[in-house]
């Protein structure tokens, strides 16, 4: 088979990717697993926020805002986004942390509510009314219907005659004159230009291209449900975590998730929720909260990949004609998706970035895996 685009890893970021490049030409999406999105995309707590420490981050994901909230004609039946709000909390002397955390949020044209400790505990009753003195409000945080923005782009890709192939294990990738071959058992696929999405594993696929790697770490992080508590209803709660990330709880339906908030740096591969991290979780919610978890209903481990100054990749460098990266979305893979689909669509392509980037002053430049901070490793 011969595209135009092979796009190796089908999470969120290469689903998008195919979304926005197979309106340019001919694009085989390729999977590993039995089905798209097994891995890190599957495994989200599936909250829009622009409130990153990371700038270039926090600009995609404003940047994603309008696709979110407004999709085009026929992507999906019904909203991506419904209403949450997110709610960061703090004790007295950490207050310099929150405001950094709302001068970030302001930076990107986002709204953000500095409140004081009644005004947060109205927000969230559960809080020990002793262990918050200040917070920042969010209220344009939203949850993600990740399926629903899944299938919209695999739809849209799909329309747009895209390949879409699944259990698809890649062997071999080497350079032939002018194209990229790579092989998949007895298939080969051939295209002038490839683009590595494979998240956790993108420098496994990077070395067997025989490319020298992105310095990409894989990060492990634990999360769990719990059941819904006793006199308080979690209808409206927001998204609620400490300044210092020790915890975080989201309503869901029929439930509460909790984790650590935890970033443990590991092999790519299909990981598992540490008891040490539960536990750990569940004490620091239990200190700060009325909450009590006891035994929870299910626990779940996912990967959020980074590279060294966390911001995320999309592009390519001298030393790789026609490969591409879409890297290091560091756990906003599927908030920053729309933006970084475009992005990587319009560098492959030899275009401008889209306006939307453009106005919040992100560059090519600042997505290049040529960057400086970024160290390329053998």
């Amino acid at each position: 088979m011969q595209v135009d685009v092979i796009i190796i890893g089908g999470g969120i970021a290469g689903a998008s990717a195919a979304y926005f490049l197979s309106g340019h030409g001919s694009v085989a999406l390729i999977e590993r697993e039995e089905h798209f999105s097994y891995h890190s995309s599957g495994r989200t707590a599936a909250q829009f926020t622009v409130g990153i420490s990371a700038a270039t981050m926090r600009k995609m994901a404003q940047a994603s805002r309008a696709f979110l909230e407004a999709p085009p004609d026929g992507f999906t039946d019904h909203p991506i986004m419904t209403p949450r709000g997110c709610l960061t909390v703090a004790k007295a002397g950490q207050e310099a942390a929150l405001i950094r955390l709302r001068d970030n949020l302001h930076s990107v044209g986002a709204r953000a509510e500095y409140l004081g400790g009644r005004a947060a505990l109205a927000h969230f009753p559960a809080l020990v009314a002793d262990k918050v003195d200040a917070g920042v409000y969010e209220p344009d945080a939203m949850d993600i219907d990740v399926n629903a923005l899944l299938q919209g782009y695999l739809r849209g890709a799909k329309g747009n005659s895209a390949s879409l192939l699944t259990r698809a294990d890649v062997q071999s990738i080497r350079r032939e004159g002018e194209f990229w071959s790579v092989r998949l058992g007895d298939r080969e696929l051939r295209a002038p230009l490839l683009l590595n999405a494979a998240g956790a594993w993108v420098d496994e696929v990077t070395r067997l291209a025989g490319l020298g790697s992105l310095g990409v770490v894989p990060h492990r992080r634990t999360a769990f449900t719990f059941a819904l508590q006793p006199g308080f209803d979690t209808r409206d709660w927001p998204h609620v975590s400490n300044v210092g990330y020790g915890w975080y709880v989201k309503p869901e339906t029929g439930c509460l998730m909790g984790s650590l908030a935890d970033a443990v740096p590991t092999e790519p591969g299909d990981v598992y929720p540490d008891d040490m991290d539960v536990a750990q979780a569940i004490e620091n919610i239990e200190q700060d909260t009325l909450l009590r978890v006891g035994r929870p209903l299910s626990q779940w481990a996912g990967l959020r990949s980074f590279v060294a100054d966390k911001n995320p990749v999309a592009g390519t460098r001298p030393d790789a004609p026609g490969f591409y990266w879409l890297a290091g979305q560091g756990g906003c893979g599927i908030l920053t998706s729309p933006a970084m689909g475009q992005a990587i669509a319009a560098i492959m392509a030899g275009s401008s970035l889209p306006a939307n980037l453009s106005e919040l002053g992100v560059t090519a430049a600042d997505l290049s895996p040529m960057r400086d901070g970024l160290q390329l490793a053998a």
